[in-house]
């Protein structure tokens, strides 16, 4: 290897690192984005060329290719605590005369409002980032927090060993020019468009392709810290010097107080500075500067006793509301969005906003043409608040919701509010063991009071049940031809946009009609013949995967992997479920247990297969040649009985088989495949970075299996 290259290659990197530290920690670029791009261009190209030289810490490995399985729940070494709120100044005064006179200094910085994450690195070295979770324990997306350019790979301590460990606090975040453009393109798409960047950025952290996260340029800010060993820092001024020499971005709008008088100063100060800031704000959150007088104030069950954010007032107008607009989202959802006369609130001009169901219109009075007050506090779309019903004009009309699909004219089912729902039922079940105690006793039975019956301001969602309709089409697609679906080579997100936008693909049977449209398909940008023939190899082999996967590929609504591969195994043919009626499908069972099929999954289940829509989406499958019955072995029964009357868990990084293929094996030997440890379950197999489940399987003494252990267990 000449040395040149390795020096090259070295030099590139921290080039790359330092214009990162510039954008990022100093907020002075010096180069343009086509030229930042150029360089990590340049320094891919030396990588490819030479791939032993790759280093998990270059900034070409910030995305990842291979998509994640699922996210791994790990415990956080210390509690992941949230902020307790105070919303004027009275509270915050109350709050800081609580505190010993020992204290003497705070720190207050924004509250961005984003997902809260904790970075944790080892010897200098980014091993983990997980969210908050419940507390103690949050999902590992290390993976996707690594295509975040503003996270460092690897602490910059040159000249200097770096810490033994090192746990970052901080919020992740999306700007509002990239959350603009993002639902730019959603509305484009005909897609229900993001309520805000915080709902949108822990949306995206969940996503399991870390491409699709770097597409959303999400970014990083520190606010606190973790776990550390070998850091010398005695407050939080400290530590956010140090952050920097380390380059972790930090917010720049952080200030040092003494006293109340100046804490007040500093938040009234940030509220006309907040709006001008390039990300969402909601407040201040005011600390305890000493990290020792941290430790002495200690934590209540749920909060810190030594911070406490202070949130702003949501901004509020008044304007008309013109009309209510029924948009339908990638599950069917159909979302009714206010139009506005335009006003002008929260440094936007506002035209629309949202009103989450119809049962919420009702609710809230609403009528079209009602002068109505809406609130922004953060959100890009803002919420109705409420009617002026003493300025209700003589023409304001009650809205009337659709009841054909607005997209496809398909059926729609409404879903009432859960807690309402079970009230009803409740009364139902305790009506009938009162018949039967007064039967008994030969007595009448006694009155028992019942609910208020359901009503339209109890609906909750209104669904659209055709799984060809237009506006949810791409997204069933990209599910139906996703990993531990069909797991269709080359049909990716990219790849489904380019077949429905050039109409080759406008229904779920023309998949495996795309070997007769080649010359068509080869138009596409960048479809060579290659990836060509390799999608339609996939395409090929998709069609022998059986009746389990097929039908959870379909995306009927409530039918997941596990209830398909149960009701796969029962039935063992398409044919025979279509000819079951509703009451089998609820009851049957799998040996002397219920099968778990419950009453929302029959009902959706049923209605799809007796629907217009489903018999020729199952017509269309058939013709093309699909599998719709299982395997002769799986259909018959279980390929041996090692697992029987087992429950197994799998977890960790396995190197033979994916995550999903050692459940199917579990499935096919008699056992059954958990997500959670328990004392009941017999195994866990575990691979690398198995983590949390791992520490729960050794508290409570289950066995833990190597992937080859579990092969040789099955084998016997």
């Amino acid at each position: 290897m000449p040395p040149q290259t390795i020096e090259k290659i070295e030099k590139l990197r921290a080039e790359i690192r330092e214009h990162d530290r510039l954008y990022y920690i100093e907020a002075k670029p010096t180069i343009s984005d086509r030229d930042y791009d150029r360089l990590l261009d340049e320094l891919k190209q030396l990588e490819t060329a030479n791939p032993e030289l790759i280093t998990p810490d270059s900034p070409t490995q910030r995305v990842g290719g291979a998509s994640i399985e699922g996210f791994e729940q790990v415990a956080h070494s210390r509690p992941m605590y949230s902020v307790d709120n105070s919303y004027d100044a009275d509270d915050l005064t109350k709050w800081v005369e609580r505190l010993p006179e020992s204290v003497d200094s705070f720190v207050v910085d924004p509250k961005i409002d984003g997902v809260a994450i904790s970075l944790r690195y080892e010897s200098g070295q980014l091993v983990l980032a997980a969210t908050r979770g419940d507390g103690q324990q949050g999902d590992d997306v290390t993976q996707n927090v690594r295509t975040i350019r503003s996270v460092p790979l690897s602490l910059d301590t040159i000249n200097r060993a770096p810490p033994a460990v090192v746990e970052v606090r901080g919020e992740i975040y999306c700007r509002w020019d990239v959350f603009n453009e993002w639902n730019d393109d959603l509305e484009s798409e005909g897609q229900q468009m993001l309520a805000n960047p915080r709902n949108a950025t822990a949306g995206l952290l969940k996503r399991h392709d870390p491409a699709i996260v770097a597409k959303r340029r999400l970014e990083f800010c520190a606010h606190g810290r973790g776990e550390f060993v070998g850091v010398d820092a005695a407050s939080i001024t400290e530590w956010n010097a140090q952050l920097e020499a380390w380059g972790v971005p930090t917010n720049v709008h952080t200030q040092t107080a003494s006293n109340i008088s100046e804490i007040l100063k500093i938040i009234n100060d940030f509220d006309s500075t907040r709006h001008q800031l390039p990300y969402a704000v909601d407040g201040m959150v005011v600390k305890v500067n000493r990290f020792d007088l941290q430790d002495e104030l200690g934590f209540t069950s749920r909060f810190p006793r030594w911070c406490i954010a202070y949130k702003y007032a949501a901004e509020q107008a008044t304007t008309k509301l013109t009309e209510i607009q029924w948009q339908v989202g990638k599950t069917g959802k159909l979302t009714p969005r206010a139009r506005l006369e335009p006003v002008f609130v929260a440094g936007t001009t506002v035209q629309h906003a949202t009103l989450h169901n119809m049962g919420e219109i009702l609710k809230k009075d609403l009528r079209i043409n009602d002068q109505v007050v809406i609130e922004k506090a953060g959100e890009i779309i803002p919420q109705v608040v409420r009617a002026v019903v003493k300025d209700r004009p003589p023409d304001a009309r009650v809205p009337v919701p659709p009841q054909r699909c607005p997209e496809c004219d398909g059926d729609i089912e409404i879903e009432y509010d859960q807690k309402r729902v079970d009230d009803i039922q409740k009364w139902s079940k305790r009506v009938d063991r009162e018949v039967q105690r007064a039967k008994r006793h030969g007595e009448m039975p006694r009155d028992i009071p019942k609910p208020p019956p359901l009503a339209d301001a109890d609906e909750s969602a209104r669904f659209c049940i055709n799984p060809e309709c237009p506006a949810q089409f791409r997204e069933r697609l990209e599910h139906f031809a996703g990993r531990g679906q069909l797991d269709i080579d080359g049909m990716g997100e990219k790849v489904v946009e380019q077949l429905t936008a050039a109409r080759l693909v406008s229904t779920i049977g023309e998949v495996f009609r795309l070997r007769d449209k080649r010359n068509e398909l080869l138009e596409l940008d960048r479809m060579g013949q290659k990836k060509a023939d390799n999608l339609l190899d996939g395409i090929d082999a998709a069609k022998q995967h059986g009746l389990a996967r097929t039908l959870a590929a379909l995306g009927i609504r409530h039918v997941g992997s596990t209830a398909s591969r149960i009701l796969a195994e029962h039935y063992g043919t398409i044919d025979a479920m279509i000819a079951a009626s509703e009451e089998d499908i609820a009851t049957f069972k799998v040996g002397e247990s219920e099968s778990g099929i419950g009453p929302e999954i029959t009902k959706s289940l049923y209605h799809f297969l007796h629907s217009d829509t489903g018999r020729t989406v199952i017509d269309e499958l058939k013709q093309a040649g699909v599998s719709l019955e299982m395997p002769q072995q799986q259909a018959s029964g279980a390929a041996g009985d090692a697992l029987a009357g087992k429950t197994l868990v799998v977890t960790g990084t396995l190197v033979r088989h994916s995550r999903k293929e050692i459940e199917e094996l579990i499935v096919k030997h008699g056992g059954k495949a958990s997500s959670s440890i328990s004392k009941s379950t017999a195994y866990l197999v575990a691979g690398e970075k198995a983590g949390s489940k791992l520490e729960k399987a050794n508290k409570l003494g289950v066995p833990v299996l190597s992937e080859e252990e579990f092969e040789e267990l099955i084998a016997d």
